[in-house]
């Protein structure tokens, strides 16, 4: 029984504009909102794993990081869906902001996001899936032994379907 999804943010959920922090420029991909709202329907937790180094190059804060995925959600709930919650490492060994120029196991593909998302909400990797679009969340899933798809080149409600079907013929 699958208890969770976990979603690579930019270019699975929302387009990929690269350090996008403007709420102005965010663009739902193509059945995004929609699989949101199944799995909400299905009482399925919708958490999100993201790299966020754009915080450790200093293109935007933490602060603005969370202010964002607030407004996220904001535009999902007019829309009668909801994302549980985002899970985000703000480090890169490249970063120029001194408090998050570090390597971190939170940073995919290390698997820390997915650990500790697993552990607050008491769930075991055989009912989890993530969708991601980057070699770093295939390998980040790999490691939690969690079901792992690439984003597919088509509406990923369908996607999200077909991963539901997957869990329930098991």
């Amino acid at each position: 029984m699958i208890k969770c999804v976990f979603f690579d943010r930019d270019g699975v959920l929302i387009k990929n504009y690269g350090y996008l922090n403007n709420i102005s420029k965010l663009k739902w991909l193509n059945g995004a909102i929609n699989s949101i709202k199944i799995l909400n329907k299905k009482k399925i937790r919708v958490i999100v794993v993201t790299n966020q180094s754009g915080v450790a190059r200093g293109f935007f804060t933490e602060q603005e990081l969370k202010k964002f995925h607030s407004d996220m959600n904001y535009i999902l709930e007019k829309k009668k869906a909801i994302i549980d919650t985002f899970f985000y490492c703000p480090f890169h060994p490249n970063g120029k902001i001194k408090k998050y120029k570090k390597n971190s196991n939170l940073r995919k593909p290390g698997n820390g996001m997915l650990l500790k998302a697993m552990k607050k909400f008491k769930l075991h990797p055989s009912e989890c899936a993530m969708i991601g679009d980057q070699k770093s969340d295939y390998l980040s899933a790999k490691k939690t032994k969690i079901y792992f798809e690439y984003k597919k080149n088509y509406a990923l409600d369908i996607q999200i379907n077909n991963v539901l079907k997957k869990f329930n013929d098991k």
